[in-house]
């Protein structure tokens, strides 16, 4: 790391050495003779371990719609010449997010959903299979039992909302349409085929032989499909075991590609929980995890949830991805659908806390180079690689325009502080943003040197493929240089502890005279400095303490109240939005929660919980979390500058005779401890940031569901007038919904915060009471036991720490 400038590089193995040696035998020995340098020591420990158990690599999310080239571009990047996944996929049937990160080998590891999700499919094509009177594909009613019996009931209502037939108009997005994307999930399981002309009858029997091991379709004439569904059942059994299915180049070399792409985006793709890839890319050796999303436009609108699992919890950076049409309102909504937004504006009070950029990459510029060229006439026409060197140029231009415009539109408010969290989230995220407009394709053709495909642009630079590749390799580069500067500075600190620990200790140890006989006049004088500073490190501490037990409750109340009436108005703004949609698709979503309308995804639960967590985000942020970190550094600063002011008191002093040295080593250990506090601080924070980011949406969410699960249970969403019955129900769902929600949000915040004020005040008791400890130091007082030791009990005390500085200076060395 030689970026890391001042600070020498950290050989972890050593520093692993140095924790397990004091684990073992410094700590033992200082919780025997010096108990309060244990706390920051015993902090800064755990730090360290965590630094050390950090993982070397970031990751970096693909987000945009379906058909835009996101694999194609991440293959690119990872793997040049070759394919690590295939282009193209299955359309909306499925949402897996594919984790492409470095092995020295191509591997894949899979795991597999449980077989309640094939039953959910198996029992849908049966209701499907009754409504329609196909007595042939309900013959086995031993089976549809069997699946009855295993589906709980909450998911067979479910599954009979989705699939009732819809009366009136055909939409876009109709029950009657979800019944259908089931059936073509099914084909895809069974046939690899979504489009193939397998009946209903045969699928619901290929799907229970898969399920339950009887009645095989193809028992009496095998073909093409028997080897699928043989692979479909040890998918179940893997996923019943809780073992993942692994396959490697090396050990299957004819094998691999296909059962890849059978994995990613063939037949066995709907059964997939989780795939990772491990690839030999310099891009992910250099400490690159490459995660290809699903997207926009998987039935259920279940990509949702898996992007935001990584949008919101682990991506240092987002690759958006669009076409020639740039980042437009559709593509830019998805930095809010995926959690992205919120995420920057919950931490504009501390944006180092949760770093995220973002990079647009524009694909399919030589397209557009081609059309432009061919619709150029012949005479003076510049060449393909001209116009795609403009377009390059206009695009970067003009997206950076398109991206503000469409961030300007994200609410307006007149709550000053959120307005202000949301101007602060939208500046950082411009003033980082960069744009790639991109070439895979071309990339591709300039790699593999084909003759028969030749490409028009000269070089791979040109592609812009090299540029963004770099891109994330310098990010890579600044998080491991963060972890590095973190892990250096954190250890000095512990080892400057640890060495001023053994010097106090030692000092004790080594004066064999006895107590002055002025030690009474002088801890007289000593005790007229140090009463004034008693009296203001109590004050402080009270006051502090008032802070988090009393005042930060009751703010809390009050900042989810303030949330509340902003995201009462824009959830009202967002439902009023939807009036024009058609009356079936409103159905669907008050149903079923997830349902599009076009290409616009609409989710009630969760759009109307976002528009309540964004803007409680900015004041969690800008009120509370801030406060929190600076009242914390601000005490622990008062401690330090207490403790200095009294060591400065006692040197002036010419009735206190005390050791300068000895001084200047407490002055050093509070302000070490002064650093832990802050760290302490910080860090219980950002864990709380973390962990209300990932609760809070979840019980936001649960009185929306609960309000449209009552509707339906009326009966309301059936018969004429159901548009009227559904806008009516969206009057009150921006008011009932929020004033639902604010009970739970201030549960999970308030429950949260008690960690972070255990953690906070665990961290000021461990302290002791630094002002004592100095008296201490300066009156050189010891505990009896010390005072009781004779000429050679010293000396082998004196022997024994001097091990222990030697033990120590090894590690320092």
């Amino acid at each position: 790391m030689d970026d890391v400038v001042g600070l020498k590089a950290v050989d972890e193995a050593v520093a692993i050495r140095l924790l397990d040696w004091f684990r073992d035998h410094a700590r033992p020995y200082l919780a025997l003779n010096a108990q309060e340098s244990l706390g920051p020591l015993d902090s800064d420990f755990a730090r360290i371990r965590r630094l050390l158990d950090r993982p070397r690599t970031i990751t970096v999310c693909f987000l945009g719609h379906s058909g835009v080239g996101k694999s194609t571009l991440l293959n690119a990047l990872a793997a040049e010449s070759d394919q690590v996944l295939p282009a193209g996929g299955i359309g909306p049937l499925t949402a897996i997010a594919t984790e492409v990160g470095f092995s020295a080998e191509r591997t894949f590891a899979a795991t597999y959903h449980p077989r309640s999700l094939l039953l959910r499919l198996l029992f849908a094509l049966e209701q499907k299979a009754r409504r329609s009177e196909d007595k042939a594909a309900t013959s086995g009613e031993q089976s549809g039992a069997e699946v009855e019996r295993e589906l709980d009931q909450e998911t067979r209502e479910e599954v009979l909302a989705e699939v009732a037939p819809a009366s009136g108009p055909a939409s876009e997005s109709t029950e009657a349409d979800t019944a259908e994307s089931y059936v073509k999930q099914a084909k895809q399981i069974v046939t690899g085929d979504q489009f193939s002309s397998a009946s209903l009858d045969y699928l619901i029997k290929a799907l229970r032989y898969a399920c339950f091991g009887f009645g095989d379709p193809n028992s009496s004439n095998p073909n093409l499909d028997s080897a699928r569904i043989e692979s479909v059942r040890r998918a179940l059994e893997l996923a019943k075991q809780g073992r993942a299915y692994e396959q490697a180049w090396a050990t299957n070399e004819a094998s691999f590609v296909k059962e890849l792409a059978d994995h990613t985006a063939g037949y066995l793709a709907p059964l997939i929980a989780t795939i990772r890839v491990g690839w030999p890319s310099n891009l992910l050796e250099a400490g690159v995890t490459l995660v290809d999303l699903p997207g926009v436009g998987i039935a259920q609108d279940s990509y949702r949830k898996i992007t935001k699992e990584f949008v919101r919890d682990k991506a240092r950076a987002i690759v958006l991805v669009v076409d020639r049409a740039g980042p437009t309102q559709d593509a830019v909504e998805l930095l809010r659908t995926s959690g992205y937004w919120d995420r920057l504006v919950g931490a504009t009070d501390d944006p180092d806390s949760d770093p995220s950029s973002l990079i647009i990459a524009v694909t399919k510029v030589d397209d557009v180079a081609e059309e432009a060229w061919r619709n150029t006439p012949q005479q003076g026409r510049p060449r393909k690689r001209e116009i795609y060197e403009q377009l390059v140029s206009e695009f970067e231009f003009r997206m950076k325009g398109q991206v503000r415009e469409q961030l300007s539109l994200f609410g307006s408010t007149t709550n000053k502080l959120v307005q202000e969290a949301r101007t602060q989230a939208r500046d950082r995220l411009l003033e980082n943003l960069q744009i790639h407009p991109v070439s895979a394709p071309e990339y591709r053709k300039l790699i593999l040197d084909d003759e028969e495909d030749r490409p028009f642009l000269k070089n791979e630079d040109e592609t812009g493929v090299p540029k963004l590749r770099q891109s994330l390799e310098r990010l890579a580069i600044d998080d491991q240089m963060v972890r590095e500067r973190q892990l250096s500075e954190t250890l000095q600190r512990f080892q400057n502890t640890l060495a001023s620990a053994f010097r106090l200790v030692r000092s004790q140890f080594e004066d064999t005279e006895s107590i002055s006989r002025e030690t009474e006049r002088i801890a007289k004088a000593l005790e007229e400095a140090a009463a004034p500073k008693r009296e203001e490190r109590h004050l402080r501490v009270g006051a502090f303490r008032e802070f988090l037990e009393a005042t930060v409750q009751s703010r809390i109340r009050e900042l989810v109240l303030e949330a509340r009436q902003v995201a009462q108005d824009e959830i009202t703004d967002y439902l009023r939005s939807l009036r024009n949609v058609h009356w079936a698709t409103l159905r669907a979503a008050v149903r079923r929660g997830g349902t599009y309308a076009g290409t616009r995804a609409i989710n009630l639960p969760i759009d109307i919980a976002d528009r309540f967590q964004e803007p409680l985000a900015a004041v969690w942020s800008q009120r509370l979390l801030k406060d929190v970190r600076k009242r914390t550094g601000e005490l622990a600063a008062d401690m330090s500058r207490i403790v200095e002011e009294l060591c400065l008191a006692a040197v002036a002093d010419t009735n206190i005779q005390t050791d300068a040295s000895l001084l200047e080593d407490q002055k050093a250990r509070i302000a070490d401890r002064v650093a832990v506090m802050k760290q302490v601080g910080k860090e219980a924070v950002d864990e709380l940031r973390q962990t209300v980011k990932q609760r809070l949406t979840d019980v936001i969410q649960a009185p929306i569901r609960k309000a449209c699960q009552g509707f339906v249970t009326k009966g309301d969403d059936i018969g004429t007038g159901v548009k009227q019955r559904i806008l009516d129900l969206f009057e009150t769902l921006a008011k009932e919904a929020t004033a639902a929600a604010q009970t739970p949000a201030n549960r999970v915040l308030q429950q949260n915060f008690t960690k972070v004020r255990g953690e906070i005040n665990e961290a000021f008791e461990s302290w002791g009471d630094p002002i004592q400890e100095t008296v201490d130091i300066i009156l050189k007082r010891r505990s009896d036991a010390l005072q009781a030791l004779n000429i050679d009990q010293r000396q082998r005390a004196l022997e024994e720490i001097d091990r222990h500085i030697v033990a120590l200076n090894s590690f320092m060395s």
